[in-house]
Parts: structure tokens; sequence; C-alpha cells
């Protein structure tokens, strides 16, 4: 107790009476301040929960075609050198023989000159005509010996030699063996004017008036009209739209056979390109030819030939869009491709206005839009993306909001991430309950350094 005494008349000397106002006033300053933080009050959060702002599409489950789309090359099946069949210095030639040029089916492109070929036919027909005498004075001699023979021996048979057979039949050969060679002259001569059976363009040739050709070279290339294909390549995947030409042509063989009518192929073909006379867009409708018979050894993707229509305007190396649009596929939904979310699920809206999860199981998925096997007869699903949906957090609907605000869409994820409403009002009261506490401090040391002063 003495000792205690002895501390208390020292703060209360005069000389320490300055340090103790100081410690008085920091203590009262800290209990005040604890007393002020216990009986104020916590403000409540009045905030509503919030909702996440999204873009929603009513689908019903119907039937759906799967489109594919992709882009090939035209180009000739194969191309027809320019080859006489005969010899000889070219006589005349047609002005659309040098690149670019158009014929038609049995025009006659160029010629060779004919003399030659003349001279020969008339040859063979002076042959021809010679064997046909030599035929018919057989014929007469053995006619001759014949009748004489009777009538010396009316009742011996006549021999060949007599009757002449076999020079008569030798005399035969003969003409016919002419026949052949002035046929042959006649070929040889009909060749000397180059035609083809087709109508088609040219696309490159060496020949000039002049020039002597050679039967059997080549002097240039054509291409025919009706050979023109498009070729493009596919994954396997998108294949499975097709039927296979082979597989049509036997289904149809078989109905022809049952008495059945043929069936047409379960999906379409369009092709897009542009007219080169007037360079607009045109679709016109096209035919699967034939499907490639390997993979590529890079891709794995596996080629298709597509038959164009024969009046339509095309040229190798063209590019033309080739649109395949599948069989109708039942009970499928198709949506927008930003519909699809991560982890291969959609959002689905229910009546609470509440996300649900709902699985997507994807048949196709194409340029803008999927489609899916319908889970439900009808929805409402989600079109934009949602980072980190949350199921039966509650959202609002920007369809019925007349003034939709895109950045809404954009902050939806943040909002979800901070769906607990309360944790950052409760953050914000115990901030500003420190905060009061901090200027109570502040003010007792003030208080001090002013006394010191």
């Amino acid at each position: 107790m003495s000792g205690l005494k002895k501390i208390v008349q020292e703060l209360l000397h005069a000389k320490n009476r300055q340090l103790f106002l100081v410690i008085a006033i920091i203590v009262i300053s800290v209990v005040l301040s604890r007393s002020f933080s216990n009986l104020r009050e916590t403000p409540k959060s009045t905030a509503k929960p919030s909702q996440i702002p999204v873009l929603v599409q009513q689908v019903d489950a119907g039937q759906h075609r799967v489109t594919v789309t992709t882009t090939g090359r035209v180009t000739p099946r194969n191309t027809v050198r320019i080859t006489p069949q005969v010899s000889g210095r070219l006589e005349w030639l047609n002005p659309e023989m040098y690149a670019g040029g158009y014929f038609q089916a049995d025009e006659v492109l160029f010629r060779i000159e004919p003399a030659d070929y003349k001279n020969t036919v008339a040859r063979e027909q002076a042959e021809v005509a010679r064997a046909q005498t030599e035929l018919a004075l057989e014929r007469a001699e053995g006619n001759a010996a014949l009748a004489e023979w009777q009538a010396l021996n009316a009742n011996v048979p006549v021999p060949d030699l007599v009757s002449r057979i076999p020079q008569i039949a030798q005399a035969r050969a003969a003409l016919a063996s002419a026949n052949a060679r002035l046929a042959q002259a006649e070929l040889e001569l009909s060749r000397t004017e180059y035609k083809l059976p087709f109508a088609g363009r040219v696309l490159n040739s060496s020949l000039e008036l002049g020039n002597y050709l050679q039967a059997a070279l080549a002097y240039g290339d054509i291409y025919n009209n009706d050979s023109l294909e498009i070729v493009v390549s596919l994954p396997r995947s998108d294949l499975a739209w097709l039927n296979k030409p082979a597989d049509n042509r036997e289904n149809n063989l078989a109905k022809e056979d049952a008495g059945e009518a043929r069936n047409s192929s379960n999906y379409n073909i369009n092709i897009v390109f542009e007219e080169l006379n007037t360079g607009t867009s045109k679709t016109v409708p096209a035919t699967l030819l034939r499907v490639g018979a390997t993979l590529d050894d890079t891709t794995r993707f596996q080629e298709i030939v597509i038959k164009p229509p024969t009046n339509a305007q095309l040229l190798p190396g063209m590019l033309a869009q080739v649109i395949i649009t599948g069989p109708p596929l039942a009970n499928t939904w198709e949506l927008p491709l930003s519909a699809l979310q991560a982890d291969n699920i959609f959002w689905q809206v229910d009546d609470d206005q509440r996300l649900r999860r709902l699985p997507a199981d994807v048949i196709a998925t194409q340029a803008s839009t999927v489609i899916v096997h319908a889970p439900l007869p009808s929805a409402q699903i989600v079109t934009n993306p949602i980072s980190s949906g949350i199921e039966g957090v509650g959202v609002r609907l920007l369809n019925d909001n007349a003034d939709i605000d895109n950045s809404g869409i954009d902050n939806s994820n943040n909002i979800t991430n901070g769906i607990v409403n309360g944790i950052a009002n409760d953050d914000l009261d115990k901030t500003q309950a420190a905060r009061t506490h901090s200027a109570g401090k502040s003010a007792a040391k003030t208080t001090a350094n002013n006394s010191d002063g």
C-alpha cells in the first residue's frame, strides 16, 4: 500500500501532473469508443436478391434437318488430248480451236489435206471393180463347164473343178478383201476432218495452219462440258447425312423388282456460284455421283463428287459453295450455338424464373446453330453464355424489356459471382465500425500531442 501511495503522490506532484492528464485522456477515449461501438445498431440490408439478366428462346420438339456447308472446286473428270488419227498437212482450222474456244458435238475442228486419201479411195474402188469382174468370169466359166459336162455325162456327178467351185470361192474372197480395203480408205478419208462426239471447250492447242500433223501425236487438250464435277472433302461425321450412290441404286432396284415406286434421296444438294456473265450469285440443284474410296492421309477427310446440271455456266478451277441438307430428324431442338454452355449443357428457365440444368445430347453442330435430341417437349432456353451459372439462381428476362442493355448480359457473370447478397452488406458494416474505432484512437493521440505542446 505504501508503494501505491508513493506512486500516486508522485503523479499528483506538480512536475508529473501533465503526464497524468495525458494518460487519463487516453483511457477515457478508449472507454468511450468501445461504448459507442457496442451501443451502435448494425444496419440491416434492404437490397433485393440479385438476378442474372438473360436472353431466352422458346423451343419446341419437332423435325429439323442438318445442313452441311462446304466449298468445292470445279474440275473436269478427265481431259481429252487433241490427237489426229491420220497424218498430213493441216489445211483448215476452226477459229475456236485455240485456248478458251467453244465447240459443239460433231463440229469439224480442223481438216487435213485429203488429196492423198481420195486417191487411195479411187484406187481401192478400182480394185473392187476388178474383183467383181473376176468373180463374174469365174461364175460364167463354171456355168459353161457344168452345161458341157451334163451334155456328155448326164448321170455322172459333176466334179468341183469342172463346175469351178474353188475358183468362184477364191474370186469371192478377193472381192471381199477389195471391199474391206475400200472401206478402210474411205474411213481414213473421213478422218481427215477431226470431230468429237461431245460439246466442250479447248484448254490449250498447238495447232496452226500449214503444220504437218502426225497420227497419234497430241496437239492440245480439251474437255467435255458434261464431265465437269465438283470435288469436296468432308469429315466422316458429315457423310452420315448422305446416302451413297450405290445404296440408292440397290434400294431402287429392289423396289422395282417388288413392283414398288423408286425412292428419291432423303437429302438435298444445292450449289451456289457466281455467273460468268453477270457476276450474280446463282443456286442450282446438284446430285451426288461418287464417294471416295480412301481417306486423306493428312486430314482424314473423304472426298465426294457432286454433279452440277449441264446448263450451269461453270469453268474448271471455279469455287462453288455446296449446301447439303440431310433428312428430317424427329424429336429434336435447333438452337443458336451460343445457347450451348460449358460442360455441354443448356440452362433452362423454369416457371419460377430460375435456372435449371439440362444435358445437351448434340446431334450436329452447324455454322450458327446446334441440333440436339429434345429432352423436353418444350422449354425456355438461355441463349447467351453464362460462365458461372448456379442451379436455382433467379434470372431477369431481357426479352421482355423494351430497353435491352447489352452490357447487362456481359455483367451477368459478375452478378452471379456475388449472388449471396448479404455478404457484401455485412462486410460494409464491419468496415464502418473499424473506421469509427480508428477515428477514436486518432483523436486521443491528437489531444495528447497538443497537451505536450
